[in-house]
């Protein structure tokens, strides 16, 4: 349902740990799912002490949970910090928009527009894709891109990559649990027409809509798969998710 293998050999730590922080996030590696040194040595064909280096970065960006005479797990999703970081997310992309409409010019937003008009040509090439893991997740990440490329703030993105490598994991699976390429197409479609009727509000009403991922699908995909997730408080996670979208008086600029 979730992935395509990858074939290839890592020869380095480094591209150990890529490659199974990769399988993590792709959800080769299921959430819960037991591994072990001995089980990714003999795997890789490795010693087990690089093994455990990359354990060691995995677990410090929180995507395995070590437990002495137990073992080491893939770790749970865990909707409320899922949340916290789309909250995050949002108020960047939001803060993009500002500086959009008030630093660029008409040219440059019509320069901006038509490259945003030609990424839209392009998802919509992949809108039968049914996971993440076709073209459409590079073409997608495009679009974004060119906004906060526009308004130089590349730099600031970058920032935030390791700590937004969840919120990955949970893209890939949220958008093949419901299909929901078409659907993110015609989102993006109503951010890129907000931004060519210049209306501000609505641009950042439509990307904070966009990014809300968690209200439409949480009860069902913890019901689907319960042994995936942290689904404590799950009830106040949904509420603030749906109380929160496109209500950001105290943090974003709109005027």
């Amino acid at each position: 349902m979730y992935s395509k293998e990858n074939t290839v050999t890592p020869v380095t730590s480094d591209e150990i740990f890529k490659q199974i922080l990769g399988r993590i996030i792709s959800l080769k590696l299921e959430p819960g799912q037991l591994i072990s040194e001995n089980q990714m040595s003999k795997e890789y064909g490795v010693s087990r002490s690089v093994i455990r280096t990359a354990f060691t970065r995995l677990r410090q960006l929180g995507f395995i949970e070590i437990y002495p005479q137990r073992g080491t797990y893939i770790s749970l999703i865990d909707l409320r910090h899922i949340s916290d970081l789309l909250v995050l997310r949002t108020a960047v992309e939001k803060e993009v928009l500002y500086e959009i409409f008030r630093f660029l010019g008409e040219e440059g937003r019509d320069i901006l527009i038509k490259r945003l008009e030609e990424n839209l040509r392009e998802q919509e090439k992949c809108s039968d894709e049914q996971d993440y893991f076709g073209r459409f997740p590079s073409i997608d990440s495009e679009f974004h891109k060119i906004m906060i490329d526009s308004v130089e703030r590349s730099a600031m993105m970058r920032m935030l990559d390791d700590i937004m490598l969840h919120m990955a994991r949970w893209r890939n699976f949220d958008v093949a649990f419901d299909n929901r390429i078409p659907g993110l197409i015609l989102e993006h479609r109503a951010i890129v027409d907000a931004i060519k009727s210049g209306d501000l509000h609505a641009a950042q009403e439509r990307m904070g809509e966009h990014l809300e991922t968690i209200t439409d699908i949480a009860e069902r995909a913890v019901a689907k798969y319960p042994m995936w997730f942290k689904a404590d408080h799950l009830e106040s996670i949904i509420m603030a998710e749906s109380n929160r979208i496109g209500k950001y008086p105290t943090y974003f600029r709109n005027t």
